[in-house]
């Protein structure tokens, strides 16, 4: 582990301050102390302001890590990081660590990352609330075989096993939601797109990684409980299903490995069509 790595965290709320401050302490509890912690607010207007502005005069000896920014609108979450990236620049840093609002690491989570001394992207395993495993992270990511509508084909879920899943292994993609990035990735391929708005953000960054040869892989050892459960067909059916599909069949055009993979999103659309106009339900 590099012992004089200067880790800024990044987190990004918008409207959970019952769960951003669990965060923050969890964030100046880290047995590899953190350098900067910057607190981006989608424009919450719940008091989430005051909420860190207190966490800080209780917490006086490391108030001048904390940074707190007010976007002045909600960006999402890809805005939000993106945003998070640039005020980094203002920083001294070899590595980012990219939080979500609920999102608790362990302890000892960041120092586990580092003695990982991977040069890319390293992702510690989420755990939900009852201890299962909640790391939907892919171990492969399906862009060659434009028949198969879902391409995430097995995720660390899947795998994982206590005390026996290997200390460290490769994944295709992480979710922005614990991963630490070293500087090198950021200055090859900048910063996340903010068009995605919420949804395969993360997928982007990682795939634009992967072209440029980083190495993103999954601690088994370094831990971080999920405050939320994911609910992925509740968000299909609101009005956040409309990023997950345009985001999505975005990937798919821009990533695609072969020319019916890049028509995927075409197709796809009217299979969707066709198969409500007979049944009258979703997919």
């Amino acid at each position: 582990m590099n012992e004089r790595a200067n880790v800024v965290a990044i987190v990004v709320t918008f409207k959970r301050k019952e769960f951003l401050c669990k965060i923050l302490d969890s964030l100046i509890r880290q047995t590899f102390p953190i350098n900067k912690i910057i607190v981006i607010d989608n424009n919450s207007l719940d008091g989430t302001k005051e909420l860190v502005e207190d966490f800080c005069r209780i917490n006086t000896e490391v108030n001048r890590k904390i940074k707190y920014y007010d976007t002045g609108e909600n960006l999402g979450g890809a805005g939000g990081f993106k945003c998070g990236f640039e005020i980094a620049r203002n920083f001294d840093y070899s590595h980012l660590w990219l939080m979500d609002d609920d999102l608790l690491p362990e302890d000892n989570c960041l120092e586990i990352l580092l003695k990982c001394n991977i040069e890319g992207i390293v992702q510690p395993i989420r755990m939900n609330m009852d201890g299962t495993c909640a790391e939907l992270s892919p171990i492969n990511y399906d862009l060659k075989n434009p028949f198969r509508l879902r391409a995430k084909t097995k995720t660390v879920a899947d795998i994982y096993i206590k005390d026996k899943t290997p200390y460290l292994f490769d994944i295709h993609s992480v979710p922005f939601e614990g991963p630490l990035i070293t500087k090198s990735v950021v200055e090859k391929i900048g910063f996340p797109n903010e068009k995605f708005f919420i949804f395969n953000d993360d997928l982007d960054y990682s795939l634009r990684a992967r072209q440029k040869k980083f190495r993103i892989c999954c601690s088994s050892q370094a831990k971080a409980t999920r405050l939320l459960k994911n609910n992925i067909k509740n968000d299909l059916s609101s009005w956040k299903g409309y990023y997950m599909l345009r985001n999505y069949f975005y990937i798919m055009r821009k990533y695609g490995d072969n020319f019916m993979v890049r028509l995927k999103p075409h197709w796809a659309i009217w299979i969707f069509i066709f198969y409500f106009f007979l049944t009258g339900k979703k997919i």
